[in-house]
């Protein structure tokens, strides 16, 4: 399962990318014999984005392509509306191509009662992802373990993803049980992993649509087709809600 975020895991922070009371996460889920076509799936797709240069030598990050940052600063890579709306379905579509399940879970920061739970929110959306996936495994793995790669972050985050992932992994042997997701997370340049790139695109669509950006559903629509749908979510599509929506 390769993970990004999207919006600040801080309580007291909007986030760069507006809806500043959800923080998203979100896995796209490989079986290792598909990587090499789930991986050349997004490069076709930033292939198309920005033609004429090598997939290999930029980031698709979502909140730089809506906002011209980062490798979409330059004079020659900067996107109108247009420009924008057409990179953002062929990253959508590149997802859809690469046979990815997508889930993902929303924490509303706003709702969260007060206390430990509300300084910890990145913890907590690493547990609901990792929930998810376990569950995901225990429906059509076929006995296959998971892993987990993420965005190398700084060593603080990471150690705090690392301890999360154990802590769950150590709480199903508590109850005599084997997790099926591996406790140890692999960490990779998000430059260098389309998957990780892909997800984050997911990730950041999901949360423009539930901080109520009705420009982004078309969209959030079509991840929806990509979705395990286990459980409701909004409109049927399983995505994790901490609290429970109602």
């Amino acid at each position: 399962m390769f993970v990004d975020d999207s919006g600040s895991a801080r309580p007291d922070r909007a986030g760069e990318s507006g809806g500043g009371s959800v923080h998203i996460l979100s896995g796209l889920i490989v079986h290792e014999r598909d990587l090499q076509g789930a991986r050349a799936a997004v490069n076709d797709a930033k292939r198309a984005i920005l033609a004429g240069l090598d997939p290999e030598n930029w980031e698709l990050h979502a909140y730089h392509m809506w906002n011209n940052r980062g490798d979409f600063s330059g004079e020659d890579r900067r996107l109108d509306l247009a420009g924008k709306r057409g990179a953002f379905s062929r990253a959508v579509e590149g997802i859809a191509g690469s046979g990815a399940t997508l889930v993902s879970v929303v924490v509303w920061k706003d709702r969260l009662p007060a206390g430990r739970g509300k300084r910890r929110t990145r913890a907590l959306s690493w547990r609901l992802l990792v929930e998810r996936f376990e569950a995901y495994l225990e429906e059509r793995g076929g006995g296959d373990l998971g892993v987990v790669v993420s965005d190398a972050s700084n060593p603080t985050i990471e150690a705090e993803i690392e301890g999360t992932l154990q802590e769950f992994e150590a709480g199903a042997g508590r109850r005599g049980r084997h997790s099926l997701v591996l406790g140890s997370v692999i960490f990779k340049d998000s430059r260098r992993e389309p998957l990780i790139q892909a997800a984050d695109v997911a990730a950041y669509i999901i949360q423009r649509r539930c901080g109520g950006d009705e420009s982004f559903e078309e969209w959030f629509d079509a991840l929806c087709q990509s979705m395990w749908k286990r459980g409701g979510g909004i409109r049927g599509s399983g995505i994790k809600h901490y609290p429970a929506l109602g």
